[in-house]
This record gives C-alpha cells, sequence and structure tokens, in this order.
C-alpha cells in the first residue's frame, strides 16, 4: 500500500475545485430541467436567469463556477444567461 503526502494548500484547493463542480452541476441540471419541464408560455431566459440569480444571492457562484460557467458558454461576464 502506497501512501501519499499532500501538503495542506493543495488539499484545500482540491476541495474547493470539487465543490464548485458540484455546484456547477447542479445549475447545468437546473437549467435543463427547465427546458425540459417547462410550459411554452413562460419565458425559459427568464426562468434560467432567475436560476442564476438565485444562486449568486447565496454567494455560491465562487470564481471557480463563474469560470466554468462562461467557458462552457451558459453566463456572460455580466452574470446574464446567453
Amino acid at each position: 500500500m502506497r501512501r501519499f503526502i499532500v501538503k495542506k494548500d493543495t488539499l484545500i484547493e482540491y476541495v474547493e475545485m470539487k465543490k464548485s463542480e458540484k455546484i456547477y452541476y447542479e445549475i447545468i441540471e437546473r437549467l435543463y430541467n427547465n427546458s425540459k419541464y417547462l410550459n411554452e408560455n413562460i419565458s425559459l431566459k427568464k426562468t434560467n436567469q432567475s436560476v442564476i440569480n438565485d444562486y449568486a444571492r447565496k454567494n455560491l457562484i465562487s470564481p471557480m463556477v463563474n469560470e466554468l460557467l462562461i467557458k462552457n458558454n451558459v453566463i456572460n461576464c455580466d452574470m446574464k444567461i446567453i
């Protein structure tokens, strides 16, 4: 059995990255569910923007989550849905 020596900074960065990925996938799942189950008369863009605003209001969108959302063309730099 091998032992790995991990520094505290590396561990903290890894945990932060995993939390960011989890939040990112939750946001993507909610956006997908909106597009799948929403009625036609409700604006999809407004509901998706409200999902982003909810996460931003709860301070769950960290710079790492923001970077993932921008990189995958979900939002722009101003936190607006594309």
